[in-house]
């Protein structure tokens, strides 16, 4: 187990490794700089043309936070923003989303807004604030849903799994807002467990070809946004699996993806097709009402994405 700077350095070391569990997605980029851009210095994060952009199809974050563009981004969220008034932790969550993004320079933009929209819904329908035991964060873009997790849930350990590359991005995020929350990596089943017993540690980083280890810790809650629909399918039965499996009597799963997606060999992810099992006690299940619309800088602003699905279930345990 490594702590701290030095287990966010050693997640940096193995920055431009091919992950074994990485699908197309990922793998088919085309050509891409030599060295991760973060890779050298993970605790001084500059995005922009100045200084880290992107890794592969990571997506983007808005740094430009001017008046104008907070306005900008106000007025274009208003649709999606009414989904929040249903939900009594809304504003407790848009306020800790506020204080975080000040601290990263960063915007509350449209996947900020999801974010904590899914946040509220999820702090609503469980009952996370009694609770002590880990959430399993997969697959975590810019480590935003961590962050909502470690400003909401101040008690809460998080376990991040992602990619290496993408790993290495969330935790330099992370840092940004949260430089003393105290990191661990792990690889191990043991070093999970000594982790996450450590008072000092609330966010345990580990690489996605270790996920295993996610079977030997009391996970509360497993979270995926947007991106097990660009896994394969026997990585997403892993994941389902090691929720299943991990020694706790219940066991909860927040998944949110496209209801279909082909990859660019051929693969074809469906979400009704994951492995959910006719046992598993559905809380929240339907079309996701913050993805249905998105927007853009320039005329038409609005335009349909596609279609999401979101379900908030206690997993039958194995």
């Amino acid at each position: 187990m490594l702590l701290n700077k030095v287990a966010i350095l050693e997640v940096a070391r193995h920055a431009d490794s091919v992950d074994r569990d990485a699908s197309v997605h990922w793998t088919d980029v085309g050509p891409g700089p030599v060295e991760h851009p973060l890779k050298r210095d993970p605790f001084n994060l500059v995005y922009g043309p100045a200084g880290f952009s992107s890794i592969g199809p990571i997506g983007a974050v808005s740094m430009k936070t001017s008046f104008r563009h907070r306005l900008i981004h106000w007025l274009l969220q208003l649709p999606t923003r009414m989904s929040g008034l249903e939900f009594e932790s809304y504003a407790e969550v848009r306020r800790a989303a506020d204080g975080l993004l000040d601290r990263q320079g960063r915007i509350f933009d449209n996947d900020v807004l999801r974010h904590a929209l899914t946040m509220a819904l999820i702090l609503d329908r469980l009952p996370l604030r009694q609770e002590a035991d880990p959430i399993a964060v997969i697959g975590d873009g810019f480590g935003t849903m961590t962050a909502l997790i470690l400003e909401t849930l101040p008690s809460t350990k998080i376990i991040t799994v992602n990619l290496t590359k993408t790993l290495l991005v969330d935790l330099a995020f992370l840092y940004k807002a949260f430089p003393d929350c105290g990191y661990a990596y792990v690889e191990t089943a043991a070093d999970m467990r000594t982790a996450l017993a450590e008072p000092s540690v609330r966010v345990v980083a580990l690489r996605a070809d270790y996920s295993e280890a996610l079977a030997s810790v009391p996970i509360i809650l497993g979270i995926n946004i947007l991106s097990m629909m660009e896994m394969m399918p026997s990585v997403t039965a892993r994941y389902f699996d090691v929720l299943r499996r991990c020694p706790r009597r219940q066991t909860a799963f927040y998944c949110c993806n496209r209801v279909e997606k082909r990859l660019a060999d051929g693969t074809v992810t469906r979400f009704l097709e994951y492995p959910w099992r006719a046992a598993d006690d559905i809380v929240v299940d339907g079309p996701c009402p913050w993805t249905r619309i998105a927007y853009r800088g320039w005329p038409p602003f609005f335009y349909r994405s596609n279609p999401v699905q979101h379900r908030l279930a206690w997993l039958e345990k194995s």
